[in-house]
């Protein structure tokens, strides 16, 4: 909390403690104030995928965050942010699924398992996991801007990405 006071220039030192109570209450403040427009982009999505293929599914996971990525500069910021929560590993998993709550991602699990039927749970699960670290850091790195713009446009970074994520998935 000392650190955010300082980076944003405030002197008083209770500020942050008295709206926010501690790193917690100030982390879900930002999750309530920044997720809204994603959960509503990943159940848009999710609505799609329903009867969809594998790349329908796979995309309800990684199109919200690259397109973040691709988007504004706020967006890009928040892209970084949750990219940063995600690898924070004072965080468990169930840790950061209690501050973002409900994001539809176990609806999209649901179905992507009924679309991946040749591995276990436990093997689903763990891939579902090293994607999910691997689609949000090439989010943030695409959103800080280290990209090769003359390779690849917005769209097609969007577009691998989703790829990347469902061979991921599917590859034995």
């Amino acid at each position: 909390m000392r650190e955010i006071r300082i980076a944003a220039e405030q002197r008083n030192v209770g500020a942050l403690t008295y709206h926010f109570g501690d790193l917690d209450g100030l982390l879900r403040a930002l999750l309530e104030r920044e997720l809204p427009l994603l959960v509503e982009r990943r159940r848009t999505l999710l609505a799609e995928a329903i009867d969809g293929d594998a790349w329908s599914v796979a995309a309800v996971f990684v199109l919200p965050f690259a397109e973040m990525a691709t988007g504004s500069e706020h967006e890009r910021y928040v892209v970084q942010f949750l990219s940063e929560l995600h690898d924070d590993v004072s965080f468990s998993i169930e840790d950061i699924f209690e501050l973002i709550g409900d994001t539809g991602a176990a609806d999209a699990y649901q179905l992507l398992r009924a679309q991946i039927a040749d591995v276990t749970d436990e093997v689903l699960a763990e891939r579902v996991r090293v994607g999910t670290n691997s689609y949000l850091h090439a989010a943030a790195i695409w959103a800080r801007g280290r990209r090769r713009a003359h390779l690849v446009s917005d769209a097609l970074f969007r577009e691998n990405l989703v790829d990347m994520f469902l061979g991921s998935m599917v590859v034995r």
